[in-house]
This record gives C-alpha cells, sequence and structure tokens, in this order.
C-alpha cells in the first residue's frame, strides 16, 4: 500500500545497535504527517537531508551502473543460446570478472560497516538493541514493505552480516543469469525431445509485468520525471518484488519491467492513485498508445 508501520520500520532498520526508544523517536521524526505510518515521500524527503554530496554522487553512479548492468544480463540472455562456443566463453568469463570486481569493491564496505556497528555497541553498551521480536511475532514472508531505500541500500554493501542472506541485487542478477547459462549450455538437443509435465501451484509463480512507452523527443525529460516518481512509488506497494526500466534513446522508448507476487496484487496497483496519474500524465507525450505484456514466471 505504500505505507510504513512501525513493524515494518524496525524489520529492516533495526542494526542491533539502536534502542527501541531511538528507533521511535526516528520513526516519529520521519513521520511529519503524524499518520504512525510513513510514507516513500516522507522517507526519501528524510533520508534526502542527511544524504550529503558524496553519498549522492556514490548513488547516482550505483543507479547508472545497475542500469547497464540490466541491459547487459538482458542483452547476454538474448544472444548466449545462439552464440558460437568461444563467444559462450567469453560471456561467462566477463560475467565472472564482474562479479569478481563487484566483490573485491564489498570487502572494503563490509570491513568498514563491521568496525563502525563494534564501535556504536562499545559507544552505547547500556542501551539494548531493539529486536523485531520485542515489537512483533517474526513475519514467515520474506517479502517487507519499503523497499525503495532497501533497493538502494542493498547495491552499497551486503547488509547480510550475521543474518546469512543473500548479497548485493547486482551479485544476484549475476549469480541468477550464470546459472540459466549453465542450465542453457546443458539442454539437450530439442530433436525427439519430450515435454516434462510439471504441476505448479500458484505460491510457485510470480507475475513479470512488461510497459513500454514509445515517447516524443519533446517530451523526454518531462516523462522521466514523472516515470522516476512511479517507480518510487510502486517499490513501496506490497507484492512488488522489484520494478527495472530499461531505455532506448535512438527510439525514444522505454520498456517498465515490474514483478509481483500474485496478479491480485498487480491488479489492485493498477487501480492505485500513482497508476492512473502516471497514464493520466503521459497520455499526450506518447507517439503511440502504451503497451502492456503480462506472464507467469517461477519464482
Amino acid at each position: 500500500d505504500g505505507f510504513i508501520s512501525w513493524e515494518e520500520f524496525v524489520s529492516y532498520f533495526a542494526d542491533g545497535v539502536m534502542g527501541k526508544e531511538e528507533l521511535r523517536h526516528l520513526f516519529d521524526e520521519i513521520d511529519t504527517h503524524n499518520t504512525n505510518n510513513i510514507d516513500t515521500v516522507e522517507l526519501c524527503t528524510y533520508f534526502g537531508k542527511h544524504l550529503g554530496e558524496e553519498y549522492k554522487e556514490t548513488f547516482g553512479f550505483l543507479e547508472e551502473m545497475n542500469t547497464k548492468m540490466t541491459n547487459v544480463l538482458y542483452r547476454t540472455s538474448k544472444t548466449y543460446q545462439d552464440a558460437s562456443r568461444i563467444e559462450k566463453f567469453m560471456n561467462r568469463f566477463f560475467l565472472k570478472e564482474i562479479l569478481n570486481q563487484i566483490s573485491a569493491l564489498q570487502h572494503p564496505f563490509d570491513a568498514a560497516l563491521e568496525s563502525l556497528d563494534s564501535q556504536a555497541r562499545e559507544e552505547s553498551s547500556n542501551i539494548l538493541p531493539v529486536d523485531i521480536d520485542d515489537i512483533r511475532k517474526p513475519v514467515t514472508s520474506s517479502i517487507i514493505p519499503g523497499r525503495v531505500v532497501r533497493r538502494t541500500k542493498r547495491q552499497v554493501s551486503s547488509m547480510s552480516t550475521g543474518s546469512g542472506e543473500g548479497g548485493p541485487m547486482m551479485n544476484q542478477q549475476i549469480e541468477r543469469l550464470a546459472a540459466l547459462l549453465d542450465r542453457i549450455e546443458r539442454k539437450v538437443n530439442f530433436e525427439g525431445f519430450r515435454d516434462e509435465e510439471v504441476v505448479m501451484g500458484e505460491d510457485d509463480t510470480v507475475l513479470l509485468v512488461q510497459r513500454e512507452f514509445v515517447l516524443q523527443p519533446a517530451k523526454l525529460d518531462e516523462f522521466i520525471a514523472q516515470l522516476r516518481a512511479y517507480v518510487d512509488t510502486t517499490q513501496g506497494f506490497r507484492g512488488c518484488l522489484n520494478v527495472s526500466v530499461r531505455e532506448l534513446r535512438e527510439s525514444h522508448s522505454f520498456t517498465v519491467y515490474e514483478l509481483w507476487t500474485t496478479e491480485e496484487k498487480y491488479v489492485i496497483n493498477c487501480d492505485s492513485e500513482p497508476t492512473k496519474l502516471l497514464v493520466s500524465q503521459t497520455a499526450e507525450k506518447l507517439e503511440k498508445p502504451e503497451t502492456v505484456h503480462s506472464m507467469k514466471i517461477p519464482s
């Protein structure tokens, strides 16, 4: 629904250092509307005040790098199967090298975070760190709203210290594609193959939605600002796993990929104000009507 409750706030921001009263004070400070819920605008406004020029430039670089990585992965997934053995080898080599470089960048951040956490614990040894169990029973779902900040934060460094969760988003993307490439390489010849019967339940699939916009050249800047606002808001909706954008400047077109836990969640989002606002604001800026495609894929 685009709002973060106190419980959801603690479930994400509890870092093993901050106490319950400290986090509650921070929550109330961000909640400028006094609704006991934080919306994405309040969250972005508050963190924006503390961002600073260096972090702003770093996050901007990470956003640009994420776009480039998405383009690389998309192109590789389209061309790998028909490539020669040498080309396939080069694709695998480059992806592994990228992963190694990203891992190398991650190590100093891990060391810095561990040092800062240890220092913070020593300075506040008399404060009992808050835990989500202090607020409510642990949630069974791994999907927690408030993904706008989380998505950017995980690009900087893995938040898996002591939790055993996965690495940064880009690492996960590369690992998924590497696994896909391995499966493609090992795929048997299609001649004489037999279909495999697979019975999948609703929980075994997610919904992939592809939205395509072809813009009038003079309206690009206006559209980008409106699309950015839509993506930031949609990332916070319950059931939205990820939103990414692919831009093809030569054709003045944008493709938005949305991943949803269920079709029901996506339909609810279609009736939301941000979606209606995007449609109404962009209609006159398009060269041709927006096209939408969706399909269920294994989760």
